[in-house]
């Protein structure tokens, strides 16, 4: 299981007159990516040469913004979802002048998490409904679902835990989604006295299988 930040995130200061392209929203608390695995590091010097050397990598990346979390809850349902994922981390990771080639057999053997605490869901929620940007759904950074959940927040056709609801039970079920989604599913149902025990009785034979695969 990944090490989850529980710091607050910053807010994301962008200028007045760059609003309405680059506007970002922040969240209260914010999700990790983390990810370890083989690369092809690949260096251009300046004398036109080229180094590749092979190397393994850690990366840890905290998803701060409503927006950055909207590109990482879409790779829930990619069938390649791992290489969409890894390919956005890499491309945050890189230096200038270095690139990371990943091919088929080094995927295979990476580790890639994406996970939050239970208030950082809430957090995404409640920053959803308190939602005050441009219009969700004109802005190629929030796809059309998540701006329809914003919409129904803002205009009273969803409540905060439905919202959080629809989240933790697609996340839950993504191999990308750590076990934050779990707990925050869990969490709802619990407040809501839904009956809990299978989905505990899962979480706990996973959280069981992990520590034997350690």
């Amino acid at each position: 299981m990944s090490r989850v930040d529980d710091t607050a995130a910053q807010p994301t200061e962008t200028p007045d007159n760059e609003q309405s392209t680059d506007y970002t929203t922040p969240l209260p608390r914010r999700f990790l990516a983390t990810a370890s695995g083989p690369v092809t590091r690949i260096t251009d010097h300046s004398d036109e040469t080229t180094e590749r050397v092979r190397a393994d990598i850690s990366i840890e990346y905290s998803i701060e913004t409503l927006e950055e979390f909207a590109t990482f809850w879409g790779f829930h349902d990619y069938r390649s979802w791992k290489r969409a994922a890894l390919e956005a981390l890499l491309e945050r990771q890189e230096p200038d002048a270095v690139t990371y080639a990943v091919d088929e057999d080094d995927l295979e053997e990476w580790d890639v998490t994406v996970d939050g605490r239970v208030e950082a869901f809430a957090g995404l929620v409640e920053t959803m409904a308190d939602y005050t940007g441009r219009d969700p759904s004109c802005r190629d950074a929030i796809p059309h679902q998540i701006a329809a959940r914003i919409n129904g927040l803002t205009d009273g056709r969803q409540t905060t835990d439905d919202v959080l609801t629809e989240f933790a039970d697609e996340l839950h079920r993504a191999e990308l989604w750590g076990l934050g989604a779990h707990l925050a599913l869990l969490n709802v149902r619990h407040a809501h006295h839904e009956p809990i025990e299978q989905q505990a009785a899962t979480l706990a034979r996973t959280l069981s299988d992990d520590e034997v695969s350690r």
